[in-house]
């Protein structure tokens, strides 16, 4: 079970993982009566992990072409906005990304959908960070003017960096999207219907919900699981 370090969905405080996502992921194991092994890495590290291996569990994980040749997802779990923000007081209304392409480097962190898309997008001036922690920094500090990344974790990603949600604003939205338990090439049919069930039965029972609404307040939570079986 292979997660990365993006709270407060994914994380760790003195080497425990902790968030929705691992508190998730833990009570289902539980229903399951399996071992919640987690363990937090980098995400393109993770990635590659779950692309080359049976029998992996890598959460949260959004969809594309790529990926739904490789995994089975289970989900969603999450819905998030991917934006780009700037600071509060640089005030623009861009029409399009390529706009801001032209005004100065938009910071993403390696591996996230963000980056793919923007580099789909043609965007020339891309600063990739590590960890989302870091481009957050460079924000603060004025090393990049434009900041792409997922509406759950801002509020969390600039509290690390001792920036307050009030500092920031989306300028420009690129897409809304699902996030999902993505179970990797090679994982038995009956291992991945057996999590489909209990993820089903937790929303069925309102606790999914509830659970939500404890890391996200000022979200909604998915009101309907599925099954997005892998493409060959």
């Amino acid at each position: 079970m292979l997660t990365e370090e993006w709270a407060p969905m994914s994380y760790q405080e003195d080497g425990v993982p902790k968030g929705y996502g691992v508190t998730l992921v833990q009570r289902l194991a539980e229903k399951l009566g399996e071992p919640a092994n987690i363990e937090v890495l980098p995400w393109a590290r993770a990635y590659a992990i779950a692309d080359s291996e049976p029998n992996i569990l890598l959460f949260a994980t959004s969809q594309n072409q790529q990926r739904n040749r490789l995994f089975d997802f289970v989900g969603p779990i999450a819905t998030t906005r991917i934006s780009i923000y700037a600071k509060t007081a640089d005030e623009l209304s861009p029409g399009s990304v390529a706009e801001l392409d032209a005004l100065e480097s938009i910071g993403v962190y390696r591996g996230s959908l963000g980056e793919s898309m923007l580099s789909e997008q043609g965007v020339n001036h891309l600063t990739v960070a590590s960890f989302p922690q870091q481009s957050a920094r460079q924000l603060k500090h004025d090393r990049i003017r434009f900041w792409c990344q997922a509406d759950l974790a801002v509020t969390r990603l600039l509290a690390e960096v001792n920036m307050g949600i009030e500092e920031v604003y989306p300028v420009f939205e690129l897409a809304q999207i699902d996030l999902y338990l993505a179970f990797s090439k090679g994982t038995s049919p009956e291992v991945v219907n057996r999590w489909l069930d209990a993820l089903s039965s937790l929303q069925a029972s309102g606790e999914l919900a509830r659970l939500y609404q404890e890391w996200f307040p000022s979200f909604t939570a998915p009101q309907q699981i599925e099954l997005i079986s892998r493409q060959d």
